[in-house]
């Protein structure tokens, strides 16, 4: 129901450059995600990072809830609503997806929960309801999907390096998955691994 609400609302707004100056904007996440890339301290991740932003500021934009966290969705048993719209506004269209499904772990104690089948659903369906009628490819979907997942992954390590708590648990957890990530992307290896 989450994906059915993200899909309607980015279908109506699909490249409505009406939007463009309101909310949290595309300059400002823009600049916000440069700033990040100062931060990394990694060859590796710093040389993907700015792969990464080109493909930010090449790939369609839509209505995205910039922080559309499990606890940012409100569900009952026949529809979702997304809330807390702080960081909303026409931007990228993997955005809001990326961030949904990157933070989910397999735990079942975990803050965020999903399964790798949840996670791989996701992926489809929404391809299915709407990039594909977007004329986005599948394999274009899966190297734009990869490339935000890899930035998902580079906030906590930002956060960690800006902030000087590189022993803390969400550094020591993403920071991994950051590299890992930037090396498939690297090898041109596009089949995301949950």
């Amino acid at each position: 129901m989450a994906l059915d609400a993200l899909i309607a609302l980015q279908r109506k707004t699909w490249e409505d450059q009406t939007l463009a100056g309101v909310g949290y904007t595309f300059e400002r996440s823009l600049q916000n995600l440069e700033n990040r890339a100062r931060y990394l301290n990694d060859s590796l991740l710093e040389a993907v990072f700015q792969q990464f932003l080109q493909v930010y500021a090449s790939v369609p934009r839509t209505l995205c809830h910039d922080d559309l966290l499990p606890f940012n969705v409100i569900a009952t048993e026949n529809r979702a609503v997304l809330i807390d719209w702080e960081c909303g506004g026409l931007l990228p269209y993997p955005a809001s997806f990326a961030r949904l499904i990157a933070h989910g772990e397999e735990k079942e104690n975990a803050f965020f929960y999903m399964t790798r089948e949840d996670k791989n659903f996701a992926v489809d369906y929404y391809y299915e309801n709407l990039l594909k009628e977007k004329g986005i490819t599948y394999a274009q979907w899966r190297e734009n999907l990869a490339y935000f997942l890899f930035s998902e992954y580079c906030e906590w390590v930002f956060v960690g390096n800006k902030y000087g708590v590189t022993d803390g648990e969400n550094f020591q957890k993403y920071l991994p998955l950051a590299k890992e990530q930037a090396g498939r992307i690297q090898r041109r290896e596009f089949q995301i691994n949950f």
